[in-house]
């Protein structure tokens, strides 16, 4: 036993001495390379733009394939509205003329339809374009969706549900998982951009229509049949002479009337409406009447989200990153459009006049009479390309998630990210990842229940000994720019009886929690915020639990206050004397916001909170390390043995070295195995997933610890022979 032990010694040593001078910059970084946001890609897709057939065929593709995440809708479906066009128009349709598509993407398992916490999901909508011959808007968001699919749907297994209810189908659910992941790795996408996209999609609702103008772009013309569909909003209008009540040149177009409809059933926090012929991102003011200053009530978020959208989208040889500011300097002023009706339409009642179209089906003049909570949109627009229909430079999924990367970038990747982006800000989020230096398996785990208590526990669990006295909490803050504090909280879960999983925490939680010690600082700033940030804003606390006792439940949140300049104006503004007036900016500066449309309901807060972890506290005689419960993917041993944070190109000078010592390590510690553990368990446990286990050798029994269900049944096999004290502990480097 002692030479065995002497091999293993030599072996660990050299192996981190050979982790820690190859990977000197790799442990920088609080997330191992499995969990960064992307690797060197296998596959490579090059963009094109998409046919108006083409983005149909994928619409209905998505709606069988994904009936739990997407709904697909036209306006003549659900608003009774008549379709643009003629016989000749969309022949890949039935009926004459073309149809306008709206497709949702929600986790509709997570949030079912009209409940509570799908009523309060922050919205986002992508509007592909509104001129049918500016065409790059409505590939970027088909592909921006489908990117999000693809990641949610696979994220989503195993699915917790068939090992508890079918438990002999968990192995097929783990193989697909194992498949599904692979194959969006291929393609650059490693596992910690899986559970950013799955977190979009599970906490958020997306609304696409890839094609308001379906007639113009199935023509490629501007226009939908002579009118212009961004001048046909009702703001910064007249009245008719001799009809002061309405104004018949708006609401002409099926474009802007399914638009219209669409921001009447929501509440949309963030928007982005494609166009081209120039490069840049213009927000209010875009109106005549706004000439003299240009700058609007909002113009601080307007500014800080518009720059974000600026460097994510980044540049490549030739073009640059993006410009930004007010539409009337970075464009040019325009009365009916799209952006400012959509931003104040709600408060701005001045310039805001009733409809009444004299073209298609009587278009009822309520219609266009709007409550004070529906159009209080950060609506930005995009002008994507100097070309509308480029045919060259529109990128491809090569580092597609890496904004400050130029390696296949394009007028298509970029705007994908600036789709992908909105979806990320409309909201703050916290997500707790380690616990005593263990990375936690899963954030948020999409197309899963998460009502009710028991299983709010169960969804991220830890247990620690039941002597232990202190432990470390490490997390990650997004959906924000600027992290203006940043806290960890702590109690028993019988001391919160009103804590789930499925909505934010009462506003006085604070008052039932201890609060932890920060051990890095408390403020910061996300990837978004700065062209040099890298990583999301990670933030560490300790917690003393040493007078909590044995079996207790403990239950952990980290919170944040984000983006607190949003509440800060400039010096001059139109109108003067109003506060900032979108959902964007006071949803988190501001707790005396409320506004309710319909069911949908957006609530102001200061402080937002991350999902719940619990710790379990056992003083067991196999709990001598943290060990986290809750795991759902196995990931091989010799994957996790082998694994090294250096990207694959990288030091390569020196793997070499490495794989002698790794060698090495992996033969004594096949030594040690062969001394301690008996082959019938060797054989039956070697693929159960560990992330760190304990093997404990008494006289007549094996304890299997570290992945609960993976190793119950072995907790009695029988003995081979009697040892004493045998313990290995293995772990991920980081």
């Amino acid at each position: 036993m002692v030479r065995q032990t002497l091999i293993l010694w030599f072996a660990l040593s050299a192996r981190l001495l050979t982790v820690a001078s190859l990977h000197s910059q790799s442990l920088k970084s609080p997330l191992p390379r499995a969990l960064r946001p992307s690797l060197k890609p296998k596959k490579v897709e090059n963009y094109v733009i998409l046919s108006s057939q083409e983005i149909e065929d994928q619409l209905q593709l998505w709606a069988t394939k994904f009936p739990n995440l997407t709904r697909l809708t036209t306006a003549q479906d659900k608003y009774n509205l008549p379709r643009a066009g003629g016989a000749d128009d969309c022949p890949f349709v039935e009926g004459d003329g073309c149809p306008n598509s709206i497709l949702t993407i929600q986790d509709f398992i997570a949030h079912p339809e009209g409940s509570e916490s799908s009523n309060r999901l922050p919205e986002v909508l992508w509007s592909g374009e509104l001129h049918g011959n500016e065409q790059v808007g409505p590939t970027s968001v088909i592909k921006a969706a489908d990117l999000l699919l693809r990641a949610t749907s696979c994220l989503a297994l195993p699915r917790l549900s068939v090992r508890k209810e079918t438990p002999s189908e968990w192995d097929g659910e783990v193989a697909k998982a194992m498949e599904c992941r692979k194959d969006l790795e291929d393609f650059g996408i490693a596992d910690k951009a899986i559970w950013w996209l799955g977190r979009l999609v599970s906490t958020r609702r997306i609304v696409v229509v890839p094609t308001a103008n379906a007639l113009g772009y199935y023509r490629t013309e501007r226009e939908e049949d002579g009118i212009d569909p961004n001048r046909d909003f009702p703001y910064d209008y007249t009245p008719n002479k001799g009809h002061p009540q309405y104004n018949s040149k708006c609401m002409q177009t099926i474009a802007a009337r399914t638009l219209n409809e669409v921001f009447q059933e929501h509440m949309f926090q963030l928007s982005l409406t494609f166009h081209g012929g120039m490069e840049v991102i213009g927000y209010e003011w875009g109106a005549p009447s706004y000439q003299k200053l240009e700058i609007s009530p909002d113009d601080t978020v307007q500014q800080q989200v518009a720059a974000a959208y600026s460097r994510y989208g980044g540049s490549w040889q030739g073009t640059p990153p993006y410009k930004y500011g007010p539409m009337n300097t970075q464009v040019y002023p325009v009365q009916g459009g799209m952006e400012d009706w959509a931003y104040a339409g709600s408060w701005d009642s001045e310039r805001v006049i009733p409809c009444k179209p004299d073209r298609y089906t009587d278009y009822p003049l309520e219609k266009t009479e709007y409550n004070n909570a529906t159009l209080r949109v950060l609506n930005m627009l995009v002008e994507t390309s100097n070309k509308k229909v480029p045919t060259s430079e529109l990128g491809s999924s090569a580092d597609l998630l890496e904004g400050l990367s130029i390696v296949g970038n394009g007028h298509i990747s970029r705007n994908i990210r600036l789709a992908l982006l909105s979806a990320e800000l409309v909201q703050p989020w916290l997500s707790i990842r380690r616990v005593n230096e263990i990375e936690l398996s899963d954030d948020i785990i999409p197309l899963m229940d998460r009502s009710g208590r028991t299983s709010c526990q169960e969804f991220k669990l830890v247990i620690i000994p039941g002597h232990s006295r202190r432990v470390v909490i490490e997390w990650s803050v997004g959906g924000s720019l600027h992290i203006d504090e940043s806290t960890l909280l702590y109690a028993k879960w019988s001391d919160v009886p009103d804590l789930n999983c499925e909505d934010q925490p009462h506003l006085n939680i604070e008052e039932l929690m201890r609060e932890g010690t920060p051990i890095s600082s408390t403020t910061g700033k996300t990837r978004f915020s700065t062209t040099s940030s890298a990583r999301m804003a990670h933030f560490s606390a300790s917690m003393d639990v040493s007078d909590f006792n044995e079996h207790d439940k403990l239950v952990v949140l980290v919170s944040a206050r984000v983006d607190q300049e949003w509440a800060k104006q400039q010096d001059s503004f139109e109108p003067m004397g109003i506060p900032p007036q979108s959902h964007m900016a006071n949803a988190r500066t501001n707790p005396n916001w409320y506004f309710r449309s319909g069911e949908k309901v957006i609530e102001g807060r200061l402080d937002w909170f991350s999902s719940p972890l619990t710790i379990g506290m056992e003083e067991l005689n196999n709990v001598v390390e943290t060990v986290e419960r809750s795991v759902r993917l196995p990931i091989p041993i010799e994957e996790w043995m082998l694994e090294s944070p250096l990207k694959e190109d990288a030091h390569a000078h020196s793997i070499s070295a490495a794989s002698v010592l790794n060698a090495l390590f992996i033969f004594a510690l096949a030594v040690l195995v062969v001394r301690c553990i008996p082959w019938h368990v060797l054989r039956s446990g070697q693929r159960g997933g560990v992330r760190r286990f304990v093997v404990e050798k008494h006289s007549n029994h094996h304890i299997f610890e570290g992945i609960g269900e993976y190793f119950d049944s072995y907790r009695d096999a029988p003995a081979a022979r009697d040892t004493d004290l045998c313990v290995v502990e293995m772990e991920r480097y980081n």
